[in-house]
């Protein structure tokens, strides 16, 4: 079974179906709607079984019985690619067309949340704790019927320290040393859009001086800054018109309110530390109505080890309007929670002619952990969304490589009787099985270990 944690899903496509017009979609969860029956063991949304689905197939009105759309499109492309029936007038085929499938669809943050954040009215953004229940609520459904699991991730955010210690990331890498419970994370489409900033400080050395270019308009940004301890850094901030906050005082667990009288822009700034369950620092920053122009934050070494820091603005979606580093860094902008350790997290690239991908996320972590594992096909894929319409889009690589695991399941569980099998052990084979082109060194931040290719998988291990 493949489960799908995004906008839901168009259960009335056929390519979610048998031959004989049954649904192959177990059960959905879907969290916007209040009007139906709970799931059991969670408290809000609505659960639609096979029964109900398959009722709702046979009625001239399905949305009566199920209402359960997917207004983006989204999830319904993600599912399509990955277990998709074929549709010959189109040519199209998914990765493991006979796959159980299974959804929850998510719903949309709270608005205190997205206010706090900036956050576009238009934009899809899910909560942390709605995406943790989706898992466990796809865990027990799986559990319940007895089938291994694959989860398709294709949300992001970014979010955190970048080394998977957030709790969705320990979520998901708790169920991953379950036996046959595998999560297939993208890796998110920030590559070029300059939303991140690393550098170094040194004993002795200059403070550092990173620049924020504003475009008009812009209601307001978050942003984040992190290191690890003993590294310690005070900050000031400088408006575009020069004004000057001068040295904010580091002091764990305190926090600063800066009027911009000039730029009547409020910035907050705070000071974390120890979070995560790591020694990480955190700083914190919250600007409200930012004027136009050139933002410098200067950071000013207080202790140095190794010294490095890294700085991340909201992803695309999240700011509404231009924000951005003028000296950005394309690594290290993998979204969360793809910088957890358990899961398959695969980039994309151009399986048309074979060319890296500019704007998929790159590795690695931020404490140097190799991700991503492996990058597959994701660019220009045309597959179905709602309303039985076909549509090309570029976020179909996590889909695929979670058809590809789901394929490899059945082999190792159905027809080699193997007892059980982890994420873990899922990520080996499929490195080991790699495509790695002469014109790369491997592994490296953009593909990897190299490029999916689960047929060459099963030659090498027919060879050990």
């Amino acid at each position: 079974m493949i489960g799908f944690l995004d906008s839901g899903i168009d259960y009335t496509n056929p390519v979610f179906q048998n031959l004989d017009n049954t649904t192959r979609i177990r059960a959905i969860w879907d969290q916007t709607v209040q009007t139906g029956t709970m799931p059991e063991h969670f408290s809000y949304g609505s659960e639609f079984t096979e029964e109900q689905i398959n009722e709702a197939l046979r009625s001239d009105s399905p949305f009566d019985l199920v209402p359960s759309t997917d207004e983006t499109g989204h999830g319904t492309y993600a599912a399509a690619l990955a277990c998709g029936s074929a549709v010959p007038e189109e040519e199209f085929l998914g990765a493991a067309p006979e796959a159980s499938i299974a959804v929850v669809k998510l719903k949309q943050a709270k608005q205190y949340l997205r206010d706090y954040y900036f956050i576009p009215s238009d934009a899809e953004c899910y909560q942390e704790t709605d995406l943790m229940l989706g898992i466990r609520y796809l865990n027990l459904l799986a559990d319940s019927l007895n089938l291994p699991l694959v989860i398709c991730f294709t949300v992001g955010s970014n979010m955190g320290g970048h080394i998977g210690t957030l709790p969705l990331p320990n979520l998901i890498e708790n169920y991953g040393s379950l036996a046959n419970h595998i999560a297939v994370i993208g890796t998110g489409n920030e590559a070029d859009q300059r939303h991140h900033y690393a550098n170094t400080l040194t004993n002795g050395s200059k403070n550092k001086t990173v620049e924020i270019r504003v475009g008009e308009n812009v209601s307001g940004f978050s942003m984040e800054l992190w290191t690890d301890i003993p590294n310690t850094s005070s900050i000031s901030i400088i408006s575009p018109s020069g004004e000057d906050t001068s040295r904010i005082p580091f002091h764990a667990g305190s926090s600063a309110e800066l009027d911009f009288l000039f730029e009547r822009t409020k910035v907050s700034v705070d000071y974390r530390i120890l979070v995560e369950k790591t020694t990480s620092e955190l700083v914190f920053f919250r600007f409200n109505s930012p004027a136009a122009g050139i933002w410098k934050i200067v950071i000013e070494p207080i202790t140095v080890t190794d010294g490095q820091f890294h700085m991340w603005l909201p992803v695309t979606e999240f700011i509404d309007g231009e924000v951005y580093f003028l000296e950005s860094d394309p690594y290290y902008t993998l979204t969360n929670p793809a910088n957890t350790q358990s899961p398959v997290v695969v980039s994309y690239y151009n399986g048309t002619t074979n060319a890296v991908s500019q704007t998929s996320g790159r590795g690695y972590t931020r404490s140097g952990q190799i991700k991503p594992d492996l990058t597959a096909p994701g660019i220009n894929i045309r597959g179905p969304v709602s309303n039985g319409r076909f549509e090309t889009h570029s976020c179909a690589a996590c889909a695929v490589t979670a058809g590809a695991v789901a394929l490899m399941l059945e082999w190792l569980l159905y027809i080699q009787k193997a007892p059980g099998i982890d994420s873990f052990q899922i990520r080996s084979l499929l490195i080991l099985g790699a495509l790695r082109p002469d014109t790369m060194e491997y592994p490296n931040r953009i593909w990897g270990y190299g490029q999916l290719n689960l047929y060459h998988t099963f030659e090498v291990m027919r060879k050990l």
